[in-house]
């Protein structure tokens, strides 16, 4: 390996444990609205895609919460309650994970896409339907213009098809099984199913996505530091991850035996 692809492959590496971090874990709905808004704002709003995605992940948290609530309150009332609650564990663990998928997929998209350095690996690893909308992006980014309509719409397109082929919607699949077989299966289809998130996203698309940018930013369960500014919040978000790792990278080398001598 000469230098230059070894150099592109440390930023590779390094775009991978960011994009990981950034994603969260399967709880971290919140996290991952606020990094889809980022792309939202770093795209001038041309990105929708993220923004509606974004919401969405809001949309799941708050769904879970209710069913764990409703679990809570009236469980008693619930057939095989324990049952149920397993089920929406593994509910609410699919759908975490396919969210982090998709939020690991389109990030890492948008950053290999903006990055010089990284060209030749965004020729190589994203479908080119997609890498010329996020060309386009980037390019009205850069001077200060408003991205085209129909140049949005194909980015948001080909966008949710990279998150489509990144998520395991196996694992989900199995999930919607278990609790089909539970009393939460009506209220869990009404707040999470498929069919409810979809009515919710072309209701936010007639809405227009300025307003729903804004409610995005006030809503209530996201910290108080984002609501105020949102992209000094993600830049404080994306330092704090990237110390954590290295302090977690520090520990360790410090429990290697043969770390001393190495570094020596």
């Amino acid at each position: 390996m000469d230098i230059i692809a070894a150099h592109q492959q440390g930023l590779i590496e390094q775009l991978d444990a960011e994009v990981e971090a950034l994603a969260g874990r399967l709880g971290d709905h919140g996290q991952r609205a606020m990094v889809l808004h980022h792309l939202y704002e770093h795209s001038r709003g041309g990105h929708v895609w993220a923004l509606a995605e974004a919401r969405e992940n809001l949309r799941i948290a708050s769904g879970v919460g209710q069913l764990e609530r409703r679990l809570d309150r009236w469980g008693w009332t619930i057939r095989e309650r324990h049952r149920a609650s397993a089920a929406l564990d593994m509910l609410a663990g699919a759908l975490g994970e396919v969210s982090r998928e998709r939020t690991i997929a389109s990030y890492r998209a948008y950053r290999l896409s903006a990055t010089k350095a990284l060209r030749t690996r965004a020729d190589e690893s994203l479908p080119p339907e997609l890498l010329i909308a996020l060309d386009r992006c980037h390019l009205a980014r850069r001077e200060d213009a408003d991205l085209p309509g129909e140049i949005s719409h194909a980015l948001a397109e080909e966008s949710e098809r990279l998150a489509e082929t990144a998520a395991n919607c196996g694992l989900l699949d199995a999930a919607w099984a278990e609790i089909d077989a539970t009393g939460l299966a009506k209220a869990a289809r009404r707040l999470l199913g498929e069919k409810t998130l979809a009515r919710y996203r072309a209701r936010d698309e007639r809405k227009g996505w300025a307003r729903v940018e804004r409610m995005l930013r006030n809503d209530a369960s996201l910290p108080a530091s984002f609501r105020l500014n949102p992209a000094q919040h993600f830049y404080a978000l994306q330092l704090s991850l990237a110390q954590r790792r290295r302090k977690q990278w520090g520990e360790l080398c410090d429990q290697e035996q043969d770390a001393v001598a190495l570094a020596a």
